[in-house]
C-alpha cells in the first residue's frame, strides 16, 4: 500500500518515552485488551496513563510519568500493534510522534530519523 501519503508533515505532540519501561506497561495491560478492546493511552500533563477495559473480564490501569506538556490526549491503538511497534523501535527512547485522537501515531527512536513505525488509532468509544 501506498504508506507514505498516511505519514503526517508535522505532529502538535512529541512524547520521549523510556522504551523498556513502556513497553512492560503495554504488555502489563494488553491482557485485559482481549479481542477487539483496544488500548487506552491519555497522555496529561506530566502523566501517561495506558487502560484497557474488556466487558464480563475487568479493567486494568497503569500510569508512568512522562514529559508531556498541553492539553490531555486520550488515543486508542490495537494492542497487538502497538507492542510490536515498541518492540521494533531500536534504543532506550521511543519517540511518540502525535496529532490527535483519530491521526495516525509514528514511532522512532529518540534521535533517529532510519526507521518510523505508522500505527493507525482506533476510534475509542464514550
Amino acid at each position: 500500500p501506498n504508506y507514505k501519503q498516511l505519514i503526517p508533515e508535522s505532529f502538535e505532540y512529541e512524547v520521549p518515552l523510556p522504551r523498556d519501561e513502556v513497553l512492560d506497561v503495554v504488555r502489563r495491560i494488553a491482557v485485559m485488551a482481549q479481542r477487539n478492546s483496544p488500548l487506552r493511552l491519555r497522555f496529561a500533563e506530566g502523566e501517561l496513563t495506558v487502560s484497557a477495559r474488556t466487558q464480563d473480564v475487568g479493567e486494568a490501569q497503569e500510569s508512568l510519568p512522562v514529559s508531556f506538556t498541553g492539553e490531555a490526549l486520550e488515543i486508542g491503538f490495537n494492542a497487538e500493534f502497538l507492542r510490536d511497534g515498541i518492540e521494533s523501535v531500536a534504543g532506550e527512547t521511543v519517540r511518540f510522534r502525535l496529532i490527535s485522537p483519530l491521526r495516525p501515531c509514528v514511532l522512532q527512536a529518540e534521535g533517529s530519523d532510519d526507521f518510523l513505525y505508522l500505527i493507525m488509532p482506533i476510534r475509542l468509544a464514550g
